[in-house]
């Protein structure tokens, strides 16, 4: 500027390099300073506009490499749970995502949004594997998503990453969806479809404590002689569970040392089954199933004068504050989180079955 607040002839030829500048200065890297248009400069104006050129592409570079090595680093150090939701991208918090943040916020260790990865299309997926340096722990997908779209996501998973656990969403009131489920889910290994959002926070709070802090924690030594002191004769123990991995890992446990299992897959069921042996001694009761959840089903199984006092634990995979006081509430006697402690787990039923 002049003494008259007019630009000059070096003020203008410099406005194309203050402007690069103050795009940097802001954020934008990419900026570059256009030579200026005429040739009549000296040769120091020149300099300049090649010097800051060369600078700003040595910081965009930096910061290039820097985003590479964070990005490695949270995918080696950060476990992911992929999700796909049905509206296909037109919100960004989908019940998929919701439902994998709540089972990540009843989790140790101070996990986030970061762990969650959204994916709409198969190549999303092989984005997310590139270089399969991401833990992936499992996929919760939105049955209700387009068919060619839920299908090819599967396809690439299977393809990228065919070990990974899928939850497949279904909600019990919307039949087309538990036929795309269904079809989409079938002959696969680590597949089950899941029927609420209640029931998903529980599936993927088991699989990333299963799949992460298993990794993370060394888990402690089973006490073998002290589990073989306790031995059962015969009593009936009623198991209301409607994931059948569950059902056969604590069916198989209980047995082994004694007990006869009773199994249910829905609350209804199991009130039923309990009403047709009454001298079940102890009821497993799953908290998040579709329909009658585990709360409800204790509530009603409370309501019975005969059942008033049936010892009944809680199996749950969720550990956020006030679930424990929540299934008290609600009537059980004891809460336990998946994956069971067998040993834990056979001292209650011993305890509540001596009382």
């Amino acid at each position: 500027m002049n003494a008259a607040g007019t630009e000059g002839p070096g003020a203008t030829r410099l406005t194309g390099l203050l402007h690069a500048m103050r795009a940097v200065h802001g954020g934008d890297l990419s900026a570059r300073a256009p030579m200026p248009p005429t040739r009549a400069q000296p040769e120091e104006i020149t300099e300049l506009y090649l010097l800051f050129n060369a600078i700003a592409g040595r910081a965009q570079a930096l910061e290039h490499e820097l985003t590479r090595v964070r990005r490695a680093t949270i995918a080696e150090d950060t476990p992911t749970i992929l999700v796909l939701e049905a509206d296909n991208g037109r919100t960004l918090d989908g019940p998929m995502r919701m439902a994998a943040q709540a089972a990540l916020s009843g989790l140790d260790g101070g996990w986030d949004d970061s762990a969650v990865r959204r994916v709409d299309s198969a190549e999303a997926v092989y984005l997310a594997a590139a270089g399969q340096q991401v833990k992936f722990v499992c996929a919760l997908l939105d049955a209700r998503a387009g068919r060619n779209v839920l299908l090819s996501v599967i396809a690439a998973l299977d393809a990228y990453v065919p070990e990974v656990p899928v939850l497949c969403f279904a909600p019990v009131d919307d039949p087309a969806a538990q036929d795309q489920a269904v079809t989409a889910m079938s002959g696969r290994d680590h597949a089950e479809i899941v029927r609420s959002t209640g029931q998903a926070v529980e599936q993927l709070t088991a699989l990333w404590r299963t799949a992460v802090q298993g990794d993370l924690e060394s888990p402690a030594q089973p006490d073998d002689a002290g589990r073989n002191q306790i031995r059962f004769g015969g009593e009936k123990v009623l198991v209301v569970d409607d994931d059948v991995r569950n059902v056969f890992a604590m069916v198989s446990a209980l047995e082994l040392y004694g007990l006869t299992t009773l199994t249910a897959d829905n609350g209804v069921e199991g009130i039923e089954l309990l009403v047709r042996n009454p001298d079940v001694r102890v009821v497993l009761m799953d908290l998040m199933m579709p329909g009658l959840d585990g709360y409800a089903t204790t509530a009603r199984i409370r309501s019975y004068p005969e059942f008033a006092a049936l010892p009944i634990i809680a199996v749950t995979a969720r550990a956020a504050p006030g679930d424990r006081e929540r299934s008290l509430a609600a009537g059980t006697d004891e809460h336990v989180t998946k994956p069971v402690d067998v040993d834990h787990l056979l001292m209650l039923i011993s305890r509540l079955i001596k009382r």
